[in-house]
């Protein structure tokens, strides 16, 4: 019998190529928040999505339900988790290494994965009999004294004070010295709409999105006016991290044009060591899906993933398998 060897090592040959490729199992951390918040609910989706997409890995996505807009950017970078929600403000401090939070320690091992999630809006408002009793109707009058505004505003541990404080720096004060003048009250939210109600606080500075239970109570049950930002403080905001961005008009009663206000978005950060061709496949994933994100989430309905793309929304480097994902789709160079 004669043995054709070149088709018996053709016929292996086609055999092999054959054969299915098996995807690599990786799996992958998602630190967010304690069950029952927004950063839960959205990293249960997106481990979700994560999980189910197409390309050379079968991920696996364990959501950690645990951490904050504060904590995450540490984690993420001491590699705790492997992929994080933060605030892009937050992820910018943690980067540098500024504020009390961070400062002396720099978590510079930390990347941008998608931006952008969901904006969050820095406010200044005041109750509108202050303003017409005083007539100061800005934030460099309120400041100047001798008389102050009782100004309310979230505890410790919450970003509200941190921001207030950068922006009371921007005009040659700080909260310590707000403090010190007797015009700083930090309280629960329980009590913030009550107090404007009843008089015995002036002003409320918040950060949060459109649409905030707070926010949206203060304004229905007391007559408020929203102090314009001086533009010292929105670029000295904008270089850490919370760029100027309007909030839209109609967004509360009393606001009737777009309010200019430090912005801060949630974003979706990793580790820089996570590889790129994993964290590629993650980005893919998320932006093929966002349609089904913001029908899941209607906080999220106007995330928009060119937009956060850029430098303005993901704030910190973007991953390097990121990166190629978006230079793939046109929305970076």
């Amino acid at each position: 019998m004669h043995i054709n060897v070149k088709q018996i090592a053709a016929a292996a040959t086609f055999a092999v190529l054959a054969q299915p490729v098996l995807a690599e199992d990786v799996a992958l951390s998602l630190i967010s928040q304690a069950p029952g918040s927004s950063w839960y609910s959205y990293g249960s989706t997106f481990g979700e999505i994560i999980s189910a997409s197409d390309g050379d890995f079968n991920i696996a996505v364990e959501v950690l339900p645990r951490g904050g807009g504060m904590t995450n950017p540490v984690a993420a970078s001491q590699g705790v988790a492997d992929l994080a929600f933060a605030s892009a403000n937050a992820a910018v401090w943690a980067r540098d290494g500024i504020g009390e939070d961070f400062e002396g320690r720099k978590s510079e091992d930390i990347r941008a994965v998608v931006g952008g999630l969901q904006i969050a809006h820095s406010t200044i408002a005041a109750r509108k009999a202050y303003v017409e009793s005083t007539g100061k109707d800005t934030l460099e009058a309120m400041m100047a004294g001798p008389d102050y505004p009782t100004i309310v505003m979230k505890p410790q541990g919450s970003q509200v004070p941190i921001m207030a404080d950068y922006m009371f720096e921007a005009m040659g004060s700080g909260l310590e010295d707000m403090r010190d003048k007797g015009a700083i009250t930090q309280i629960s939210t329980a009590q913030i709409a009550q107090m404007l109600r009843d008089g015995t606080a002036d002003v409320y500075i918040e950060n949060s999105p459109v649409g905030q239970a707070t926010m949206t109570e203060v304004t229905l049950t007391t007559d408020m006016v929203f102090i314009p930002f001086p533009q010292e403080v929105l670029d000295h905001m904008t270089a850490l991290g919370a760029p100027a961005g309007p909030m839209p008009a109609g967004s509360y009663p009393g606001q009737d044009g777009d309010y200019v206000n430090p912005t801060s978005a949630t974003i979706l950060i990793a580790n820089k060591d996570v590889s790129a061709d994993v964290i590629y496949q993650v980005t893919k994933a998320l932006v093929e899906q966002r349609d089904a994100i913001a029908e899941a989430y209607p906080a999220l309905a106007d995330w928009d993933p060119q937009a956060g793309a850029q430098p303005d929304q993901a704030v910190i480097e973007l991953h390097e398998g990121a990166a190629r994902y978006y230079r793939e789709r046109g929305w970076i160079e």
